[in-house]
């Protein structure tokens, strides 16, 4: 049998099968375990249901038969009392007959206490429930059962009820209160709690009176997590008796609900919500064998399908995509019909189809071969051709280029070298001698041969810049130390009193290789720039940056800045945006950077300066043992 790659046709085919006859097995499975779980969770909430009513009805029977009590006591005394009104003996007599009162008092109708009788332990207190008691009591005539209250280790419920003079009487004379210990109550809870469930009983204001498991049957002291625990289950529940509800810790709980009328106390009943997983593997070991053996015969069932029906489809196709494989790997392969298995169905027809397209393909393949051949020795002889003619036109428009601009350039430079060097040298001897003969009474005349010195030096500056562009030399290239050669230029820079200029060096410095002359007029140019864009006040900062390669030098001033449109045009010849200059000064600076093949940047901001960066190869770096570019 043939073998079959994880990611084939037959595995995938076969995960397939498996997916759509095993998912809903699982599927269904799980719905009826739901439908199980929903009926089995339905008879724990009736069961819990009668138990919430058990317990309700034992609190219920507990303080009905304590109200009933002392409220048959108040009328029997109103008709059979021997005196109009209770006193002090009546309620002495009355908390010795019955143990678990605590405290019992006797009011007018206005609510102040006549007469009462006490246990020297007790801390009774009926003032948060008196407007309450005279509500219920002196209006409505009916008995009152109050609060809860918590002390000493010890749970008290609070009683009222009206005593008349006589039974026929409806106006009331007073008040008998009543504050109960409710031990007796807790010990019939804690008798009647079922050990599987839990059980909760609270009054309306909140306070857990009774839980399962609590000593003495009632919570003698404050359970503030039970009591968050049961409010949380009131506002799930809402006006439903039972339902399912989330705690806040997640888990789900079935929870039934029972009241008690009089005293509008509450009972919950909680066990846990079953879940239909808990129930699946909670089952019986019978379940989960009988489950396998269903799952394993629909295994072999798929597995002998997925045999009979696509191992006919798998087969011719492993044939094919073999063939094409040995046909990629092997441009000279030719295959023949015995190579594939070709059946009666579309599975042959393919194969058929991809016999004759190969045999076509091998066809034209040859036709190209010869083709591309000829093609490729025509574009080998063509490329030859322009590459001939391209080299040979480059270097006659650089050549002529370069000899119109220096033929220009130099004609230009002779002409004023010859025509203004001279005169202005006349010039300033005949000034210079002149100054000498006058007095120096006359300072207007002193003043206008200033003003001519001060000429004559801009238009030998001028000559200078045009003679420095247009002079063409061959570099000569010496190593030098980076660091002092700028602190040379620096200090050799002479300056108004009004600028300051500042060195930011590299710690290290570098060596590099350059024409020291050229890049010293380069970089004293860029000062020389930055102190007359100044107007003679502001710093202007000369320092280094060092790089892998590269070292960056700097020069940056504290000027109003070039402005966007201006800075791709700075370093044109004969640009300038001053009233008098021959806009050569940057021309000269971006010459002499790219003889040396190196980088200029510009990072100018309006209004806060400007700064040119040169960035030149480093040459020797302070350790190192070889010289030259490579290092």
């Amino acid at each position: 049998m043939a073998t079959h790659k994880l990611g084939g046709l037959f595995p995938k085919a076969l995960l397939v099968l498996s997916i759509v006859s095993i998912v809903p097995i699982f599927i269904i499975g799980y719905h009826v375990l739901s439908i199980n779980t929903r009926m089995l969770n339905n008879e724990r909430l009736e069961r819990q249901q009668t138990v919430a009513g058990r317990l309700a009805s034992i609190l219920r029977n507990n303080v009905t038969r304590k109200a009933q009590l002392f409220s048959i006591f108040t009328d029997l005394h109103s008709d059979l009392g021997g005196h109009r009104f209770i006193d002090q003996a009546d309620i002495d007599y009355l908390r010795r007959r019955n143990p678990d009162i605590t405290h019992i008092s006797v009011l007018n109708n206005n609510g102040q206490q006549l007469f009462y009788s006490s246990d020297e332990k007790s801390r009774f207190s009926y003032a948060n429930d008196l407007d309450n008691i005279l509500t219920t009591c002196v209006i409505n005539g009916q008995d009152y059962v109050g609060s809860v209250s918590r002390a000493d280790g010890a749970l008290y419920s609070l009683m009222a009820f009206p005593v008349r003079d006589n039974l026929d009487q409806k106006p009331v004379s007073g008040i008998l209160v009543v504050e109960l210990d409710l031990k007796e109550l807790g010990e019939s809870l804690q008798a009647a709690y079922p050990a599987d469930l839990q059980a909760l009983v609270f009054a309306s204001d909140g306070t857990i009176i009774s839980y399962s498991g609590a000593e003495q049957g009632l919570a003698l002291t404050a359970q503030p997590q039970k009591k968050e625990e049961s409010l949380y289950i009131e506002r799930q529940l809402g006006a439903r008796r039972a339902g399912e509800v989330t705690l806040e810790d997640r888990t789900k709980w079935l929870v039934a609900s029972s009241e008690v009328a009089l005293t509008h106390w509450t009972v919950y009943v909680l066990q846990p919500a079953q879940r239909p997983l808990a129930l699946l593997f909670g089952g019986t070991v019978s379940s989960v064998v009988d489950l396998l053996v269903i799952v394993f015969g629909m295994i072999v069932f798929i597995v002998i399908v997925s045999y009979w029906v696509i191992i006919p489809i798998t087969r011719p196709l492993g044939r094919l995509q073999a063939a094409a494989a040995r046909l990629r790997e092997g441009s000279d392969y030719l295959i023949k019909r015995e190579d594939l298995e070709i059946p009666q169905n579309e599975i042959g027809d393919l194969a058929t189809v991809f016999l004759d397209m190969a045999t076509a393909l091998r066809q034209r393949k040859e036709e190209i071969l010869k083709a591309q051949q000829a093609l490729t020795q025509m574009n080998r002889t063509l490329e030859k051709r322009v590459e001939e003619r391209t080299r040979e036109l480059k270097e006659t428009t650089r050549e002529l280029v370069k000899t119109e601009r220096l033929a220009a350039i130099g004609q230009m430079a002779s002409i004023i070298s010859h025509e203004i060097r001279n005169p202005l040298a006349v010039i300033s001897n005949a000034a210079r001698l002149i100054k000498m003969i006058v007095s120096p009474k006359e300072p207007k005349l002193l003043k206008q041969f200033g003003i001519i010195d001060v000429e004559i030096k801009q238009a030998s500056s001028i000559i200078n810049e045009v003679l420095g562009y247009a002079r063409s030399r061959d570099l000569i290239l010496t190593a030098i130390d980076l660091n002092s050669y700028l602190k040379e230029i620096i200090l050799s820079f002479p300056l108004n009193c009004g600028i300051e200029l500042k060195e930011d060096f590299a710690p290290e410095s570098v060596r590099v290789k350059v024409d020291a002359e050229e890049m010293k007029q380069a970089i004293r140019n860029l000062i020389a720039n930055a102190a007359e864009a100044m107007q003679d006040h502001g710093t202007i900062t000369v320092g280094t940056r060092i790089g892998k390669k590269v070292v960056c030098i700097f020069v940056a001033d504290t000027g109003p800045g070039i402005k966007e449109d201006v800075r791709g045009k700075i370093f044109s010849p004969f640009f300038t945006t001053k009233a008098r200059g021959t806009g050569l000064g940057l021309a000269v600076v971006g010459k002499a950077v790219a003889r040396h093949k190196g980088k200029i940047f510009i990072q100018s901001q309006v209004g806060k300066g400007t700064c040119f960066q040169l960035y030149l190869k480093i040459y020797k770096k302070p350790g190192d043992t070889s010289y030259g570019e490579a290092s």
